[in-house]
């Protein structure tokens, strides 16, 4: 069982969400762009993790590339390497107390599923605490489970895996992929995970550009992307983003309610 963590510039955050993933009995790879491979391998050995923890670099071409670009080489590493399923993972999350990730791998091992999340605090929120009542997989109505997931390597191939152009929104473009050739993203409401830090600290996409401009004017250029792909359902790049869930599931899965047990229904 093997879980992925792209990772950039999150050295502490690391000292604080590997542990976690440790006590799950899976076997880590780190991946690293190519300027901090020695870094990392220094924490690593540093921490005692050397049996435990991979650190794998991506080529040197790809300095400077973003998110996308390094799940994109995830998928290829792991095709490679002969996984059938993989868990990704956000640096600055880990899996709750109690919490078995392991039944992420096991859900994405099966053929009809491209992705399926773990659930974070802020469904309940979402969903009047309605995601909690459930301990299985439901179709996910929207775009979570993006944090923690299975991915299902064979399906992400055949969807197109991750765009590497993309430094913001590969996921839920991947999402949209697999919604357009009738497969539904899922989460899985019994695996539960926490972030550490705060959303925007120090590092991961906020250590990728050297100014706010530079950011906002990459963010524009991957925005402006998605919607030339899907101008029915996503908003222009220099309006507020929006992203119309529902109205796609309706038009390629016109069944997804009778399959969404948050509408009454079930997998």
């Amino acid at each position: 069982m093997t879980v992925y963590i792209p990772t950039l510039s999150r050295y502490e955050i690391l000292k604080r969400t590997i542990p976690a993933w440790l006590g799950q009995e899976q076997r880590l790879i780190l991946v690293t762009d190519p300027d901090q491979y020695l870094d990392h391998v220094a924490l690593r050995d540093e921490m005692g993790w050397t049996t435990l923890v991979r650190v794998v670099s991506m080529p040197k071409a790809a300095r400077g590339q973003g998110i996308g670009y390094k799940r994109h080489f995830i998928v290829e590493h792991a095709d490679n390497s002969g996984l059938d399923a993989i868990i990704i993972a956000d640096d600055d999350h880990k899996p709750a107390p109690g919490t078995d990730t392991s039944l992420l791998l096991k859900e994405a091992d099966d053929d009809d599923v491209l992705g399926i999340g773990a659930a974070i605090p802020i469904y309940d929120r979402f969903t009047g605490g309605r995601v909690s009542q459930f301990d299985e997989p439901i179709l996910c109505p929207g775009g979570w489970g993006f944090a923690v997931y299975g991915l299902n390597i064979n399906n992400a191939l055949r969807v197109g895996s991750y765009d590497p152009l993309l430094t913001v929104g590969e996921d839920a473009e991947l999402w949209r992929e697999g919604v357009a050739r009738g497969i539904p993203w899922r989460v899985h409401c019994g695996v539960r995970v926490a972030a550490v830090g705060k959303r925007n600290s120090p590092g991961g996409m906020t250590a990728r550009w050297l100014s706010d401009k530079a950011r906002a004017r990459a963010e524009r250029e991957s925005r402006a992307l998605i919607h030339e792909r899907w101008p029915e359902y996503t908003s222009a790049p220099d309006r507020p983003f929006r992203m119309a869930w529902a109205k796609m599931l309706d038009d390629y899965i016109p069944d997804w309610r009778s399959r969404s047990a948050l509408h009454g229904g079930s997998l």
